[in-house]
């Protein structure tokens, strides 16, 4: 429409000037009109010049006005177009606003919510601090009362060690000697605590120390140095060699001048005539097998493994095991060396010593042992009041 204003517009335009032009000619014409009959044919021929200008200034009036209208319409479609994408645009930035506000919001809960959280943790922490104070405060008081009131406190406790140390001493490794140094260590150490409620204890303790004293202990290093001394003389010990048993006398080939001993003479013949080509020579009783002369070496050694092992025995008081290595020794030093003077005295020997008994007879209990926690107890029993008034 806008496009067909315009060229009506321009239409009303051109019309003036036709109309200007109408007029001049007329105004022309009329002092022409007594022209000659001639003039009228040019006249004609600007009329239809003018029809034809005119013409063709509608349809260029027309055309531009097509233009115009197309151009705008394609324009409007265009913008149409570029604000619909804006829309668009516009309502997916909106909606990617609201899903941040959202996911901003959760955050911001969580946040919150974890805040609260670590706000409650710091507050049970900050009562935790508090009550440890406390009991740091209070354990700093019961441990200023243990200083002042109970300064000997740890003489009993080391005088409780000591005991301990005393009866592994005696069970485990069947030393009554050092059990009895320990002991009276520990006595030593009550006695300087200078309490009169650990007298019982130190009774307890002398009274273990007297029964230690009259128990019988074995003399084991004096059997230790018998076992070196077969020790040593087991390097001399000659090895045993092959004997061979008597030979059966020869029986007698005479011949005989009797005619009724024909039968012997004959076999006497024969006898004597053999003996020429095959001799035969009776032994009676079993050879035993000679031991080879490299493993002899081995025998010996064997043979000072077993004593060191019964000497291994008898400080460990493992009684059996040591009759055990010993009679081994004794069964090797009669079968496989001979029996001279020096092995019939070593075999008399290990004989001798598996015959005793290497077991220290040891008290199984210590009266110490229990006297000492009976008086730990009733320490902590007495201290409890006190500790309680200084809460």
């Amino acid at each position: 429409m806008t496009k067909n204003k315009q060229s009506d517009s321009q239409t009303k335009a051109t019309n003036p000037s036709d109309s200007k032009s109408a007029t001049e000619t007329t105004t022309a014409n009329e002092p022409a009109a007594s022209a000659p009959v001639q003039n009228k044919q040019p006249a004609a021929k600007t009329d239809k010049t003018a029809k034809i200008l005119a013409i063709v200034a509608i349809i260029l009036s027309v055309s531009i006005a097509i233009g115009l209208y197309w151009h705008g319409h394609q324009f409007r479609e265009h913008a149409d177009t570029q604000l619909q994408l804006l829309k668009t645009s516009l309502q997916a930035k909106e909606q990617n606003l609201l899903s941040a506000q959202t996911n901003n919001k959760n955050q911001l809960t969580n946040i919150e919510q974890q805040v609260s959280g670590q706000n409650q943790a710091m507050a049970a922490l900050k009562a935790q601090l508090e009550l440890t104070e406390q009991n740091r405060k209070t354990i700093e008081r019961q441990l200023a009362l243990l200083n002042i009131k109970d300064a000997n406190h740890w003489r009993l406790n080391e005088a409780s060690y000591l005991l301990q140390l005393a009866a592994n001493k005696l069970w485990l490794e069947q030393d009554p000697a050092t059990a009895i140094a320990l002991l009276l260590e520990a006595d030593n150490s009550i006695n300087n605590a200078d309490d009169p409620h650990l007298l019982p204890l130190r009774r307890a303790i002398n009274n273990d120390v007297q029964l230690l004293k009259g128990v019988p202990l074995v003399d084991k290093e004096g059997i230790a140095f018998r076992l070196e001394s077969i020790l040593q003389q087991a390097e001399s010990l000659q090895l045993a060699e092959i004997e061979l048993p008597e030979v059966v006398e020869q029986q007698d080939n005479d011949l005989s001048a009797d005619s009724a001993d024909w039968q012997d003479n004959l076999s006497k013949s024969w006898r004597k005539f053999s003996e020429n080509f095959i001799t035969v020579r009776r032994r009676d009783g079993q050879v035993e097998a000679l031991i080879e002369p490299q493993h002899a070496w081995y025998l010996k050694e064997n043979l000072k493994l077993q004593l060191q092992q019964a000497e291994q025995a008898l400080f460990r008081s493992q009684g059996e095991l040591f009759k055990a290595k010993l009679q081994r020794a004794e069964q090797w030093v009669s079968e496989f060396f001979i029996q001279n003077t020096q092995a019939q005295a070593m075999v008399e020997d290990l004989k001798q010593l598996q015959q005793l008994d290497i077991v220290d007879k040891l008290p199984e209990q210590l009266s110490s042992l229990g006297a000492a926690e009976q008086a730990i107890k009733e320490r902590q029993q007495r201290l409890i009041p006190s500790l309680e008034g200084a809460e």
